[in-house]
């Protein structure tokens, strides 16, 4: 191939891997190119011809925009003939400037990169990619790394690699959580989409031997097309609904990609960071740097004391979307604050509301929701604070709590009237709509309409629990205890099981139909389109409309506002549908009689009839409390539900107008931002980098294990797992010996055999069909009071939570022996 001369040098030629002529990426590539690495044909537009046409530039004054010169235009002309086989051929154009991919700096994602050019518009993307070294994300990086790099940018052009699948591999865990391990990030199409953080891609852990230790299979809903002719188009496409749970990779693949970014790393004799793309069957390196960061990343200060809510981290472990961040601090009292996207409780404030004097440790404990292995002894002056203060609350609120005590468990309906209402009206911005739905604004307003509070009242049960607990054992200390979540259970009323009882019917529906039961059950088949070919008026058609009327507005991580809700994607019910068809029947514990046989052996246990009839009031109240926890979830969550709805409506508008381009974007922003777009004062450039800083930012944290405390003088550790017994806590008691089937997202892996021991990162009310044929539950993250808990004592499974990494150490199809009643599983093989 002819070298079209020094404005552009051909990637095999030895002055490319000069770094300080081509820039660090280019180097990189040529460097890699020598070594017999798989990289994309490709010339260079070395740094000299940048200062040609910038001859003054400096960090601080960017020069008008230049004009290429003769020489570049031709030089440019024989590069595009050379790269160029067909005139549908396109080019991508990719920054090297000095110091880029470099030991201390990466700058990554920091300069332009255009893919899919077309030859004609090369030189201005060229310009383009110079221009970029004053963007003010790589400002903002120059600035954070005071980088005593030189300041000048190659230009990379390079053979575009139709990428139907890419991502990055890094050599170590990044974030150090797993430092034996390789990382290897994957998705449909390029990797652009991954790396603006608008897909969260499938993740493995590989180990040293090339062994996979952990698989998380995400829901790619979008990638940016392998065939992009119109570089007008948006670049974002939907991935078709076959695809999206699917893994973009598979085991074998992802060995021969770990093991190829292990090689550069031997050779560079360093950990790396590679980017890697895959056309039909062809791995291609399309870039690899030092790794940066090997170690944990060190949070940033904090001002004050905070505990992370553990009803939040039980329900989902990512970080909360900076636009429900940003809307729900309106509207939430001051107990607490969003770091990080996760919600702290103001330990000081918890403190005053009990009566022990607390030291650090055992307040940390307490507030995540963790038994503790000792008695904590009274304060007389703690308990005279907290009643003074229980008073003034009750002189407030007694009224409303007396109400809460009596509220008609069907009466909850009138709240989805309610939610209907406000959907319905144009005058309630999403703002003003969830302040409708989730503040008190009218004191007397029937309880029926504001499940909110319902749901803050009913968890009182916690109190009762413990009160009933300490009574049974002064009144009946030979009575087993491992009955009691028998005897609290909150029975056929709880609507998480009624929701169940509806994805086993639509099982049963789908079964009577021979064509469509073989359909639902075949691997490869369309969900989604094997229902619409049934028509309205299917028997299963008419059973899907009525579950999702009542049901719909729920999904998994349903408490953040950018989550899909089941009405608007019922791929995941269709997934549980297609569970229970397999699973054939499973079988259903007797929870009824179990219960009746638990309370006539705890009446022989009480000696009088004060005391049964104490009891049984009490347990009757927790049962009531415990299902109006369950029921007003359920009806609370339409009103997320309505203020999604508000903000997709908001959402399209603006994409309508073109200050917006992309679906979900608006969830990285905050709500006055969106407000200046609807009233032209922002524009897309405007907010472009900021929804892409965040969308970054968000894919990063929800790597990350957040802190359980800030500033608390905590000195309790967790003990480190280790061999094959793991340790946790008692949800419901029993013992079970299963096969371990780990699920980290019902909506994709929704298949299990009866007998199977489900193994998740934490559970919401989208698992719950998930529990009935499990023979046990194991929980990373939960508590005895938790939905996993409280669903698994419905069901009498025995459950184990809080067994810290658990989702890593236990793989799908070891087999477990779990004792959750002394609160351990062991993996046998």
């Amino acid at each position: 191939m002819q070298d079209p001369g020094a404005w552009a040098i051909h990637l095999s030629d030895p002055l490319c891997t000069d770094a300080t002529v081509t820039g660090g990426k280019a180097a990189t590539l040529a460097w890699l190119h020598a070594e017999g690495l798989p990289v994309p044909d490709a010339f260079v537009v070395p740094v000299a011809v940048f200062t040609t046409h910038c001859p003054d530039a400096t960090p601080e004054r960017r020069p008008p925009r230049p004009t290429a010169s003769p020489e570049l235009r031709a030089a440019l002309k024989k590069v595009c003939t050379a790269l160029c086989d067909d005139p549908e051929d396109r080019l991508a154009v990719r920054s090297s400037a000095i110091g880029e991919d470099g030991e201390t700096a990466s700058f990554a994602g920091a300069h332009a990169t255009y893919y899919y050019v077309d030859p004609w518009n090369i030189e201005k993307s060229v310009v383009d990619c110079w221009l970029s070294l004053w963007s003010e994300t790589a400002q903002a990086y120059r600035r954070s790394r005071s980088s005593g790099t030189g300041f000048a940018m190659a230009v990379i052009i390079q053979r575009m690699v139709q990428s139907e699948r890419s991502g990055v591999c890094f050599t170590r865990d990044p974030t150090g959580g797993y430092p034996d391990c390789a990382v290897l990030e994957s998705c449909w199409g390029l990797g652009a989409a991954l790396v603006d953080g608008r897909v969260t891609p499938d993740r493995f852990l590989l180990d040293p031997e090339g062994r996979i230790a952990e698989r998380r299979i995400a829901r790619k809903r979008l990638k940016v097309a392998e065939g992009l002719r119109d570089p007008s188009d948006h670049r974002l496409e939907p991935v078709p609904l076959r695809l999206q749970s699917e893994a973009s990779v598979t085991d074998i693949e992802a060995g021969q990609i770990v093991s190829m970014a292990r090689r550069i790393a031997g050779l560079a004799g360093a950990d790396q960071d590679m980017e890697w793309a895959i056309d039909g069957d062809e791995l291609f390196v399309l870039q690899s740097r030092p790794l940066t960061t090997t170690a944990p990343v060190a949070p940033p200060a904090v001002d004050g004391r905070w505990v992370l809510f553990k009803p939040t981290a039980e329900n989902f472990s990512e970080p909360f979307t900076p636009m429900t961040v940003d809307l729900l601090r309106r509207v939430l009292p001051p107990f607490g604050r969003f770091i990080h996207g996760r919600y702290y409780v103001n330990p000081d404030l918890m403190a005053m509301l009990l009566p022990w004097s607390l030291d650090d440790d055992t307040l940390t404990e307490l507030l995540m929701m963790r038994p503790l292995s000792h008695d904590l002894p009274l304060d007389g002056r703690r308990i005279l604070r907290m009643s003074v203060l229980l008073g003034i609350g009750y002189l407030c609120a007694g009224a409303t709590w007396h109400r809460t005590a009596r509220i008609a468990l069907d009466s909850l309906g009138a709240f989805e009237e309610r939610c209907q209402r406000v959907v319905e009206d144009p005058d309630l911005d999403p703002l003003r709509a969830l302040v409708r739905l989730i503040v008190n604004d009218r004191p007397f307003r029937p309880l029926s309409e504001n499940a909110v509070l319902a749901n803050l009242a009913s968890v009182r049960y916690f109190v009762l629990i413990e009160v009933l607990t300490g009574l049974l054992r002064r009144f009946a200390p030979g009575f087993d205890e491992t009955k009691l979540s028998l005897l609290v259970s909150g029975g056929d009323a709880m609507l998480s099981q009624q929701m169940v009882e509806g994805i086993r019917t639509l099982a049963e529906v789908a079964r009577s139909d021979e064509d469509l039961n073989r359909a639902l059950q075949a691997d490869t088949v369309d969900l989604q389109n094997t229902v619409l070919k049934l028509g309205e008026y299917h028997p299963f058609a008419i059973a899907l409309e009525r579950f999702m009327q009542r049901f719909g507005h729920r999904g998994v991580r349903e408490l953040d506002l950018m989550a899909p809700r089941w009405r608007e994607d019922n791929t995941s019910v269709l997934a549980m549908v297609r569970n229970f068809l397999r699973l054939d029947g499973s079988p259903r514990t007797d929870s009824y009689g179990l219960r009746l046989a638990a309370e006539d052996e705890l009446h022989q246990a009480l000696p009088s009839r004060w005391q049964r009839r104490l009891i049984d009031t009490l347990i009757g109240r927790i049962r009531y409390y415990v299902t109006l926890r369950e029921n007003s979830r359920h009806y609370h969550t339409m009103a997320f539900a309505a203020v999604r709805s508000k903000l997709k409506q908001l959402e399209q508008n603006l994409i309508n107008a073109g200050r917006l381009h992309c679906d979900d974007d608006i969830f990285f922003l905050e709500y006055p931002e969106t407000l200046e777009l609807a009233a032209g004062q922002l524009e897309w450039l405007d907010v472009e980098p900021r929804i892409r800083s965040r969308r970054i930012q968000h894919q990063e944290l929800s790597r990350l294990r957040p802190p359980e405390s800030f500033n608390m003088l905590t000195h309790v550790v967790r003990p480190v797992q280790e061999g094959n017994i793991l340790s946790g806590d008692c949800a419901c008691p029993g013992v079970a010996t299963g096969t371990a089937r780990v699920i980290h997202d019902p909506t994709i892996a929704a298949e299990m055999s009866n007998g199977d021991i489900l193994v998740a990162p934490y559970t919401d009310p989208a698992w719950t069909p998930l529990f009935p044929g499990a023979a046990a539950i194991i929980v990373e993250v939960g508590s005895y009071l938790s939905h996993a808990g409280t669903v698994a004592r419905e069901y009498q499974v025995p459950c184990l939570v809080d067994v810290q990494d658990c989702t890593r150490r236990i793989r799908s199809g070891q087999r477990l022996k779990v004792n959750a009643t002394e609160g351990w599983v062991e993996i046998v093989s």
